[in-house]
């Protein structure tokens, strides 16, 4: 069975996966990265020269390649889910993982040090990514959440892990 941790940066989806993958033996795929390794630009770049749909084109292309593979270990933003497709795709053979986090601590680690208390203190710049954090919201989806607010990498994998016994 595939896993799928879908989540918004900041919620420890990357170093997770890459945790989970390293103990359970799993591949891992990090949709964002192969389209960052595939393109040799970085994601947000790419997004902003070549635009939004270009880069959907390449992640449902991305996803139609890993999704072939039996036991590994996805790792997707939350926008991928938006295509019914894919979670059609992810669904029919595979546990959704929904990864979320409050919103100061996201920006923490996104941002850590002075300029992410700065964007706490500036009440447009949370308001925007409130209103991203909730029209992008596809826990709905998920065959488990988990709040990672609290949790180190290593904590998040272990309940996915204790999880996964029962699952």
């Amino acid at each position: 069975m595939k896993i799928i941790l879908a989540g918004f940066n900041g919620t420890w989806r990357k170093e997770i996966g890459s945790i989970l993958s390293e103990r359970l033996g799993r591949k891992f795929f990090d949709i964002e990265q192969i389209i960052e390794e595939r393109e040799k630009d970085r994601f947000i770049h790419i997004v902003q020269i070549k635009g939004i749909d270009y880069i959907r084109k390449l992640q449902n292309q991305i996803v139609s390649e890993v999704a072939s593979n039996e036991e590994c270990i996805i790792s997707i933003t939350p926008d991928i889910l938006s295509d019914k497709k894919n979670r059609e795709r992810f669904k029919s053979n595979g546990l959704i993982i929904w990864l979320t986090a409050e919103l100061s601590i996201i920006l923490l680690r996104l941002y850590p040090g002075k300029e992410s208390k700065d964007l706490l203190k500036k009440k447009d710049a949370l308001t925007q990514i409130r209103q991203m954090l909730k029209e992008q919201d596809f826990s709905n989806f998920a065959d488990r959440i988990i709040d990672t607010s609290f949790l180190t990498p290593e904590e998040a994998t272990d309940t996915i892990q204790k999880m996964l016994t029962i699952f």
